[in-house]
């Protein structure tokens, strides 16, 4: 047990640099809180020849949808088992070394400092001292007196790992995530809501984000706090879980230098109090972050090369004859001796004879500093020796019904978050339950309602199941945030998936009382309180069975794609195998033993025999047989299923049982539901347990086949570093002073520039400008408002109102501006499945003026590859933040991308972040070399080292200026950190008035009067907008029809590089067909043959589920890259996203319905000739509206969530309302003369319908046949024949007196009657073809229409939510 009084920190290096920061007492209330209630464990680090390995990849190519196709027969089932199931398998592939012959130690209360360049192997290092390696680990590693595995086992909490990427739970405010985390890592017994609120408010001041407790933590495309917030509310999660062993991976990633160095302070006071032991890797670290750590490991090439003192360091590497650079901090002298091109040595020096990395760590090997550390260990090894061993604790810090319980209270905050999408649903049920009980309103109970009754029951279940479609959405895109809490020993991931079943039955039964109360009540169901509740419950069961299905798969698969396509498959096949499509006593062997396992079948039944079980259904005159005038009814029948010789009225018991079912199965169907809810949810939390998607670093560079990069790119794309080091190939840099910078051409002034969002003043009388030749930094704070400014300038995203002036060339910023400029953001957006050369070119061929030809701009292209030394990857996949190319290639990739329009202006929001200092180093140098040829570029800098600060124009003035108002930067500091400090940067920046001090002292300066003069100087001065207008007015150098066919081939090959999304609708498209095929293999012609014909045709409106939502995916996603970087830089305009977004799902899509047509049509017999043509001709137009449906959807809709229950409320009216399932004449009037006709499967379907059953000769199979006796002394032709002339039906056997058979129907045709279909009805099946087409071009028009008025007007359409 640790004391208050033992919380106070001890004498240590925070208090020697305690003047210049200021302390950081209310560390000390978090520290009391973690260790209150158990002991305070002090766990040293140790390993000896630690080495880690991993399989060798080597070149790694693209794999594409042939391949994956190939796949399937085997080789993805082997790989999937190995890699998940089967690791040992994998062990006898080749190796390559990560780590080699690792040795050193890290005692409690110590802060190592692991340095090495991108690549080197920090971030696998930290991992393996976490304990929280995927890859192969060998050596010796210790916690305390423990072993690896041994500490894991007995001690896995007392271990964490804080990746480089940021990811939460979007929706979820900063307050929230922090409160979770706390009452996760909280004891119980002391965890009070007092202790907790407390500790959220202390660690909102101790990280400066106090102001956005309350704002959304948000994403990459959900707003919420910045990047540089949301990197300490990433920090402040990782402490509040208050382990003993602590890594932290580039933790300083979007923060400016002072607040790095006020999160290295927090950093150093845990370890000191705590006796915390700290691994941290920090890129750009000034000198004072250097100065809290106590040692330094630095890593070249997966080579240790050093291990000792932060004050030892520096001197080793200078003995052995290394010299550091002016200004050089010593993180930046450390780390350039890792890298050939910047490492510099004394000639005949030791150092002068080191080539590599190997040489390099036998040096060390060799050294005293390393004798001294095996001493070191050997001394604390025996100490740890002598003392008792750890006693084993939990891995998690609650219990497990604690765990859910927690988890719960955040789905259900998350359901707060996200109302507006529950809102949808809720609305959407309502309004459809509504329809449909006023569509069966009032149902009589008689022979001809009997089939519509049992599909009224039918649509009951398959509606609520479908509304679960859109939760998968949030259930797979939190899925990396539940693994990362989980590797913190948050949780358990089971927790959460428990927690989703249970927070989703309040829901689901709230949904259900929505539904079923108008459902129920309107269509006049049997009013009987007992059967009510049966039904209700039946339904909720049924729901949640559907919920668990789909949610199971999230767990299992890697995309989106994957789980639509096993969700929607699976879900599909319960409704086809659910009984009401072919009842039980029709279905085939081949796949009879399916209802077993499907709850849908269970719950059909059950809804079935509560109504039914009681009824007694009355035969009209037009079921009756025969239907003679006063003929008694022992001499007639009822045209119904379970009808007995001399019934006209049959009971509902009666009916179902003919079908296959038995009232008696109702307790025990809703027995073997809940089973099988049981086990999806089972396997749901299994899956959770053992199933991980999330990379652990190692991700190759993947390269994409092609004649010219053969020789490109084998080296790099085998380093197995999340981030790959990149060289440049030669000396970039150059002196400016060699020849004077001609400022030639239009500059960008500004003067009183002013923005405010909302009511907050964002910016305040900014006078500035920049100039061709002019490399300009803006510097400040997290959220001074340097990217605010960026986007104001550059108007790109810019949300806020402008005020001031802003002139280009001397005037307003017109129409041209835009083209002129281009805006490298801050997040690295691209098409991941584009190589580098290809974003290069589509960016060049697009922006470009048009008096360049194409030739031009591609050899542009290949001038900026060799500029930025992206040659070498050209050919590789950009991939997203987890790819093998790196942050630093990656960021290279994103100023390419603008570079390469030729901008007269280049913005650049924060191109240095999360890079080391060599990467920032080496980006700037890019910079500064396109400023000395002429172009004007503007960048944020966060965490600026004095080399990469000395890079900026005027740099030298601004030491002086600080001088001169009293504020002397102490000796060999960096003048960036000084300079930020002195106006008051850091975690309190906000609070601090420092700023609107030195903003007086600026405004009354003779620099600000230079700058004002400046501007005045250049507005008189002026250019020809002709220069970069190119005398277009046009919004685009690009017309209308380049943008489209750039785009649409953009789009084809992400079709075939992202292989999940077109393999998912190929493989639905075959599952289903061949299902349907085989389950209605070679239909007859008897009535029950026509019936199935129907339903084979209908069965294909239900792929709209499996399918559209992917395309809501890809066009949400094509949308928000078009939102948030092509649309403001110009490339292409809304509607040629609309144009490609079309174009290239129609060969996918044509493929997919050509394969549906043969394994489905051929297989079911049904009829060859014209009508087969017309069937294929309408499965390809049914392809194309499926499309057009999704993009439509998508168009209407603010995001995913709503675009899904959107999409279920149009699946369903336009399944119910269509005629088969309720026959036209059954529909009620009000419905019948409008939604009938609007409904765009009405004529899909009914065109269908008519091609496959129109003509068909009818032959009765016994089993078809009705049978009556004739009264006595008559034979049956005598009596009913008749009768059976005048209504088409065929007498076989008309000189019988007994028994008499009937077949009701001697043609198809009357079948369709029934359906109001017929070659007379609209033109025939071409006239119903012709109406679905302009169902079609309407959805067409539509999108075009919809996307034009939410994206380019800003209607809210869904403004009421």
């Amino acid at each position: 047990m640790v004391s208050s009084d033992e919380l106070s920190p001890a004498p240590s290096k925070l208090e020697k640099h305690e003047s210049q920061g200021g302390g950081l007492g209310a560390v000390q209330t978090l520290l009391q809180g973690q260790s209150s209630g158990g002991s305070a464990k002090q766990v040293g680090l140790s390993f000896r020849q630690l080495g880690v390995t991993a399989p060798d990849t080597g070149t790694v190519y693209a794999k594409t949808l042939p391949i994956a196709i190939m796949n399937t027969f085997g080789v993805d089932q082997f790989n999937f088992l190995q890699s998940h199931l089967l690791p040992k398998l994998s062990s006898g592939t080749s190796r390559r070394e990560i780590l080699t012959d690792f040795t050193g130690l890290v005692k409690p209360g110590e802060m190592l400092f692991v340095l090495g360049r991108p690549g080197s192997g920090c971030s696998t290092f930290l991992r393996t001292t976490a304990n929280r390696s995927a890859l192969d680990v060998s050596g010796d590693l210790r916690f305390a007196n423990s072993l690896a595995p041994e500490f894991s086992k007995n001690h896995r909490r007392e271990t964490i790992y804080l990746p480089e990427e940021d990811r939460h739970i979007a929706a979820l405010s900063v307050s929230q995530t922090l409160r979770f985390a706390l009452r996760m890592s909280l004891p119980s017994k002391i965890r009070t809501k007092e202790l907790v609120e407390e500790l959220v408010t202390t660690m909102g001041k101790m990280f400066g984000i106090e102001h956005a407790l309350q704002t959304p933590v948000g994403g990459q495309f959900f707003p919420g706090v910045s990047g540089g917030e949301r990197k300490r509310v990433s920090i402040a999660e990782v402490l509040a879980a208050g382990s003993s062993v602590q890594c932290f991976d580039n933790s300083t990633r979007g923060l400016d230098s002072s607040t790095a160095l006020d999160f290295v302070k927090a950093l150093r006071r845990l370890t000191d109090v705590g006796q915390k032991t700290t691994l941290a890797t920090l890129y750009q670290a000034g000198e004072n972050i250097y100065s809290y750590f106590d040692k330094v490991l630095l890593i070249d090439q997966g080579q240790q090369v050093f291990f000792g003192r932060v004050d030892e360091a520096k001197a080793y590497f200078e003995d052995l004859g290394y010299v550091a650079m002016p200004g050089e901090t010593t993180a930046e002298f450390l780390t350039n001796i890792t890298d050939p091109t910047q490492r510099r040595m004394r000639p005949g020096s030791k150092a002068a004879d080191i080539s590599s990395a190997q040489q390099l760590s036998a040096a060390f090997k060799q050294s005293i500093q390393f004798a001294k550390l095996l001493e070191e260990m050997d001394q604390y090894e025996k100490q740890q020796a002598a003392q008792v061993s750890l006693i084993p604790t939990s891995a998690y810090n609650l219990s497990y019904p604690s765990q859910i319980l927690e988890c719960l209270r955040r789905e259900y905050q998350l359901i707060k978050g996200q109302r507006r999408v529950y809102y949808t649903k809720w609305v959407t049920t309502i309004i459809l339950c509504l329809t449909v009980g006023s569509l069966y309103f009032d149902l009589t109970v008689n022979a001809q309602s009997a089939f519509t009754r049992g599909g009224l029951l039918f649509f009951a279940i398959i509606l609520n199941g479908w509304f679960q479609f859109p939760e998968l959405f949030d259930a797979h895109t939190n899925r990396p945030v539940l693994e990362r809490q989980a590797a913190l020993n948050l949780y358990r991931p089971s927790a959460v998936a428990l927690a989703r079943v249970l927070i989703d039955l309040p829901l689901i039964a709230f949904q259900h009382v929505l539904c079923v109360l108008p459902f129920y009540f309107l269509t006049k169901l049997q009013v009987d309180a007992g059967r009510f509740f049966f039904f209700y419950l039946t339904l909720f069961i049924s729901t949640v069975n559907f919920s668990n299905l789909l949610r199971a798969f999230a767990y299992y698969v890697s995309s989106l794609d994957d789980c639509f396509r096993y969700g929607g498959t699976a879900t599909t096949v319960c409704v086809l195998f659910a009984g009401f499509l072919i009842p039980p006593v029709s279905m085939p062997n081949i796949f009879g033993w399916i209802h077993y396992f499907n709850p849908t079948y269970y719950a059909f039944e059950n809804l079935l025999v509560n109504e039914f079980t009681g009824l007694d259904i009355a035969c009209d005159a037009s079921y009756v047989i025969p239907s003679i005038p006063n003929a008694g009814p022992q001499y007639q029948t009822c045209n119904l299923l379970g009808a007995q010789p001399g019934q006209v009225t049959v009971a509902g018991s009666q009916y179902v049982e003919a079908l296959g079912w038995s009232f008696s199965h109702r307790w025990r169907n809703i027995g073997i539901m809940i089973v099988i809810a049981v086990v999806y949810v089972l396997a749901s939390a299994i899956g959770s347990e053992i199933m991980k998607f999330t990379p652990q670093g190692g991700a190759p560079i993947i390269f994409v086949k092609s004649r010219s990069n053969s020789r490109t790119g084998s080296k790099r794309s085998r380093d197995i570093e999340k981030e790959a080091a990149m060289s440049p190939s030669g000396d970039i840099s150059s002196d400016s002073d060699t020849g004077k910078i001609h400022h030639e051409g239009p500059a960008l002034t500004w003067k009183n520039l002013t923005v405010d969002i909302g009511e907050k003043h964002i910016l305040k009388g900014i006078n500035a400008y920049v100039r061709p030749g002019d490399f300009t930094a803006l510097c400040g704070a997290s959220g001074a408002g340097k990217t605010t400014l960026l986007t104001a300038l550059s108007q790109t995203n810019f949300a806020g109102t402008l005020a001031g002036e802003v002139l280009f060339g001397g005037k307003e910023p017109g129409r041209a501006f835009k083209k002129a400029t281009g805006f490298a953001q801050q997040q690295d957006l691209h098409d991941g499945t584009a190589t580098v050369r290809e974003a290069l070119e589509f960016s060049a061929l697009l922006r470009q003026p048009q008096h360049y030809s194409r030739s031009e701009k591609l050899a542009y292209v290949d001038h900026i590859l060799d500029l930025l030394d992206l040659v070498e990857v050209q050919h590789a996949l950009i991939g997203d933040e987890q790819s093998g190319l790196g942050v630093e290639v990656t960021k290279r990739v994103t100023i390419a991308v603008e570079l390469v329009a030729r901008p007269k202006v280049l913005f650049a929001d924060e191109p240095t972040s999360g890079l080391d200092s060599q990467g920032a180093v080496h980006i700037v140098d890019y910079l500064r070399r396109l400023a000395q040829n002429g172009q004007a570029v503007l960048v944020t800098i966060h965490q600026p080292s004095a080399s990469l600060f000395a890079n900026f124009g005027s740099v030298k003035q601004v030491l002086p200026y600080f001088e001169r108002h009293d504020a002397t930067p102490p000796p060999n500091s960096n003048p960036a950190e000084f300079v930020l400090e002195t106006v008051g940067a850091g975690i309190n920046a906000r609070n601090d008035e420092k700023g609107t001090d030195w903003a007086i002292k600026w405004d009354q300066s003779p620099e600000a009067k230079n700058v004002a003069e400046e501007i005045e100087h250049i507005q008189k001065q002026g250019h020809a907008l002709e220069d970069f207008e190119d005398g277009s007015a046009k919004e685009f150098n690009g017309s209308i029809f380049e943008q489209t066919w750039l785009l649409t081939l953009r789009i084809l090959k992400n079709q075939w590089r992202n292989v999940p999304y077109m393999y998912s609708k190929i493989w639905v498209h075959i599952v289903c067909a061949i299902l349907v095929g085989l389950t209605f293999f070679q239909l007859g012609s008897g009535p029950q043959d026509l019936q199935n014909r129907a339903f084979s045709v209908f069965f294909i409106v239900f792929l709209v589920s499996s399918i559209v939502n992917t395309i809501l995916i890809r066009f949400f996603v094509a949308r928000l890259y078009w939102e948030f970087r092509e649309g403001p830089s110009k490339i292409y305009s809304w509607i040629a996203l609309c144009n490609a977004s079309i174009l290239g799902e129609m060969p996918g899509s044509l493929v997919c319905g050509v394969l549906y047509y043969l394994l489905w049509y051929f297989p079911s017999g049904l009829p060859l000739g014209a009508s087969a043509g017309y069937v294929f001709l309408t499965v390809l137009t049914y392809e194309v509206f499926q499309v057009l449906l999704g993009l439509l959807m998508m168009a209407v809709s603010p995001d995913l969530g709503v675009a899904g229950n959107v999409l279920v409320f149009m699946i369903c009216t336009m399944n119910w309302y269509n005629g088969l399932i309720v026959p036209y004449n059954q529909m009620q009037v009000f419905w019948r003369y409008w939604l009938y006709y609007i409904n765009p499967f009405t004529y899909a379907l009914g065109g269908l319908l008519i091609a496959v059953v129109e003509g068909v000769p009818v032959h009765c199979a016994e089993s078809d046949l009705h049978h009556f006796s004739p009264p006595p002394g008559q034979s049956c032709g005598a009596y009913a024949g008749s009768w059976a002339k005048s209504a088409m039906a065929q007498l076989l056997n008309p000189l019988a007196t007994d028994n008499c058979s009937v077949c009701i129907w001697t043609s198809g045709d009357q079948y369709l009657e029934g359906f109001n279909l017929g070659p007379d009805k609209t033109g025939g099946k071409w006239g119903f073809w012709g109406i679905f087409v302009a169902f079609t071009v309407s959805n067409l028009v539509l999108v075009y229409f919809l996307t034009w008025a939410t994206k380019i007007k800003n209607w809210k359409i869904f403004y009421f939510f």
